[in-house]
């Protein structure tokens, strides 16, 4: 699901740049990683999780928020609005989540819902509160998202938070590697370990491995395993064309794009490549194509598209596309400067 962030290892920052460093990274690994699934689907609650997969998001929180103003502990709803607020960028939104994920703690303490909202929800809100708020949050955020897995160890998108946080936050706020291997290894299905564990190797940049292991992964008709596997290979690929590795990055985003017809990560996959070589207008063409596809909207593809538009000399075109991809507030940090940047270039 969500596009991983890594922060290099090793790090000697002053207070403020640590908390700079924590506020990027665990702010926006939290807003990305929205539900992904609870086993072998987002919502135990069918209905939901119905308007879920057909991404009718609007419905979603409309029907959360009704069922909610009669029943404040229904986790379920606290859910749908959670996720609902985690890829919107709207904070009032995020604050009204908050509050009811509280008030559902209130009544039902033991719901795992509950607590995997508030932890991810408030990250991600106190990040857009600055550093320091972010700072005095890291403890209740990993609290809440470890108590949610307390509670239902066999829920993967529990487990896949909690690994996610180990992994974007620095050690001296508690995070590490090790720690988020042996969360993932405690997955209580091979193909959810698999997936974590790739993870853990696509943070130390061990991106051979991270294909090993994913290649092993047969998600069957468990949809958490199979969204979050389209992240990882997205990442692995990407991680690969970093490190100059263009035909393995094509090869493998060729594979995703034929096992995957009608999700966006392959042709996204391939527009990255593309971009990368230089060949703008099939960068173009295959970004275009990911835009009308299924989980477009997670990945930042009218950024991209305005990258390569820009290369093609198509101002007009790529104006738009930044314009789009800022309007929607979704994005890392670096990919939302780069595109007011490239804005103001354009004139």
């Amino acid at each position: 699901m969500l596009p991983k962030f890594v922060l290099p290892g090793a790090l000697r920052l002053s207070s403020r740049a640590r908390g700079l460093a924590l506020t990027s990274t665990l702010g926006l690994t939290l807003g990305l990683l929205a539900p992904t699934g609870a086993q072998a689907q987002v919502f135990k609650d069918s209905t939901l999780n119905a308007l879920y997969n057909a991404e009718r998001f609007a419905e979603l929180d409309q029907l959360a928020l009704q069922r909610l103003a009669s029943k404040a502990d229904d986790a379920q709803a606290v859910l749908a609005a959670a996720l609902v607020a985690m890829i919107s960028n709207d904070s009032a939104k995020r604050e009204a989540v908050i509050q009811r994920a509280e008030a559902c703690l209130q009544k039902a303490p033991q719901a795992a819902p509950c607590h995997y909202s508030l932890g991810s929800v408030l990250g991600i809100h106190a990040m857009s509160q600055g550093a320091m708020k972010m700072i005095s949050s890291v403890g209740r955020v990993k609290n809440e998202l470890s108590k949610a897995l307390e509670i239902e160890p066999q829920w993967y998108t529990a487990r896949s938070a909690l690994v996610e946080f180990y992994l974007q936050v620095p050690g001296f706020a508690g995070g590490g590697a090790a720690k988020a291997a042996e969360v993932a290894r405690g997955a209580q299905r091979p193909e959810q370990a698999r997936a974590l564990e790739a993870r853990v190797a696509l943070k130390e940049e061990h991106y051979e491995q991270a294909a090993a292991l994913l290649a092993e992964v047969k998600p069957g008709s468990d949809t958490a395993v199979a969204d979050d596997l389209q992240q990882l290979w997205i990442t692995t690929g990407v991680g690969m064309l970093g490190k100059g590795q263009k035909e393995q990055a094509r090869s493998l985003f060729q594979r995703l794009a034929k096992e995957q017809p009608d999700h966006a990560a392959g042709p996204y996959g391939l527009g990255r490549v593309e971009t990368e070589a230089g060949a703008f207008a099939e960068a173009v063409a295959q970004f275009e194509r990911s835009a009308r596809l299924k989980g477009a909207d997670r990945l930042p593809v009218d950024y991209r598209l305005g990258i390569a538009q820009q290369g093609l000399g198509q101002a007009e075109a790529a104006r738009a596309a930044f314009q789009r991809f800022l309007a929607s507030g979704r994005g890392s940090r670096n990919a939302l400067e780069d595109a007011k940047k490239r804005l103001q270039q354009l004139g």
